[in-house]
């Protein structure tokens, strides 16, 4: 048995929605939002951006980001914020890259503590087009700077400080060929099931 590597591979995406038509807002108004979604993709021929869903932003990096969480901090003379004024750290923030070149599967984040854990395996960064899956555990060094490990290899050059971490996304054209298949009984919620795959770049 010969196995062969893509070059290129690309994800795919099955996105499941369970939604109704008896609403004005809310889940039981997503029908008709839906049904108008799937018509402006005209079958195919156009495309849409998707990210994951299950991991809109790293929980690696969340966890690290939530020990500032409520911290005060004052300006470099010493002097603090009035009126309970203060800098904030949000929970889910975008960290600093160093450049990465096209092909690369590695990529240099910066700016953390040292020696602190901030990537786990399967966070997901992009910043060239699609995203990008962390293979690896990724800690910070004594400098604060933290080299992470992905595929697919970048397709674009990624300059410093443009990496994206909060849902990364990718390009996707719509596949299924039944996608308007959605019996429904009057009253009840109907299931739609879309298939896509993405659109190399």
């Amino acid at each position: 048995m010969k196995t062969l590597s893509l070059s290129k591979p690309l994800w795919v995406a099955r996105v499941t929605f369970r939604t109704g038509y008896d609403g004005y807002e809310g889940a039981d108004a997503w029908g008709g939002e839906m049904d108008a979604w799937i018509a402006e993709q005209e079958g195919g021929a156009r495309t849409t951006e998707l990210w994951d869903f299950r991991r809109p932003y790293p929980p690696g990096l969340r966890r690290y980001y939530s020990q500032f969480a409520g911290a005060r901090y004052s300006f470099v003379n010493g002097e603090e914020f009035n009126m309970g004024e203060r800098f904030v750290v949000p929970a889910e923030s975008e960290p600093l890259n160093e450049a990465a070149v096209r092909g690369a599967t590695e990529m240099a984040f910066v700016g953390f503590l040292p020696n602190e854990p901030v990537f786990l395996p399967g966070d997901m960064i992009g910043g060239d087009g699609r995203p990008h899956i962390i293979l690896r555990p990724s800690v910070a060094d004594g400098n604060g700077r933290a080299v992470v490990r992905f595929i697919p290899p970048l397709d674009f050059d990624v300059p410093a400080g443009s990496a994206i971490t909060v849902q990364p996304p990718g390009r996707y054209q719509l596949v299924s060929d039944d996608a308007g298949a959605n019996e429904t009984a009057v009253g009840e919620s109907t299931e739609y099931t879309l298939d896509f795959v993405e659109v190399p770049i």
